[in-house]
């Protein structure tokens, strides 16, 4: 949670993202209590895949300085499947790579693709005010199980940060970078200590990012 805003994220046991959620969070005093009211929630299984969620939902909570943790009682403000419980969250402490390095873009797995033919590559990456773009002249790809090693580094990363990109493909190699290009996917992702997460911009175009700090 920042200020009046929070992302809330599941990983699988490999890294990858199965649920995500964001929204606004507002705290207050009710009674002797702490609230915390979660609304305009969006959520879905990736940051781009994001559909509105019809509810809110409030939590009592208290902080135990002493554990560095957050106690939240959960599931007693509406009628619901889940059953009342009392959460424990912790503070994970950062490694020096999560306290701030750099973000380090591995590889593109390219599980299909909308391009029939030959197809040209560009991928720019945004993190903060770094970007960083991979794009080599006269590569071309003829099928769509593919991974192609980026390695783009954007320097002054943090864990829980952002990073926005661009993908881009053309079968003509001058147009793969331009604005006539032939198909453009967008998206963004949370940077972590290692992951990965996996893009469906059409029916036909299937993609996994993975990325690390160092």
């Amino acid at each position: 949670m920042k200020k009046d805003k929070f992302v809330f994220q599941i990983l699988s046991a490999e890294d990858e993202v199965v649920l995500y959620a964001q929204g606004d969070v507002q705290l207050k005093k009710v009674g002797p209590f702490n609230s915390a009211r979660f609304f305009h929630v969006r959520g879905g299984q990736s940051s781009i895949d994001l559909q509105d969620v019809d509810e809110e939902r409030e939590v009592a909570y208290m902080i135990d300085t002493e554990k560095d943790a957050w106690i939240v009682a959960a599931n007693f403000d509406a009628d619901r499947e889940e059953k009342p419980s009392l959460d424990v969250y912790k503070r994970v402490k950062a490694s020096a790579s999560a306290a701030g390095g750099t973000l380090v873009i591995d590889e593109v797995e390219m599980a299909d693709t909308p391009q029939s033919a030959t197809w040209f590559f560009c991928f720019e990456a945004s993190l903060g005010d770094a970007k960083k773009r991979y794009y080599v002249a006269n590569k071309g790809y003829d099928k769509n199980q593919v991974t192609i090693p980026v390695a783009l580094e954007l320097p002054k990363a943090q864990a829980g940060q952002k990073c926005s990109f661009k993908m881009q493909l053309d079968d003509v190699d001058e147009d793969a970078c331009s604005d006539e290009t032939d198909n453009r996917s967008t998206g963004e992702f949370m940077v972590s200590e290692k992951g990965s997460q996996a893009y469906k911009p059409e029916t036909n175009w299937r993609y996994t990012i993975r990325w690390h700090l160092k």
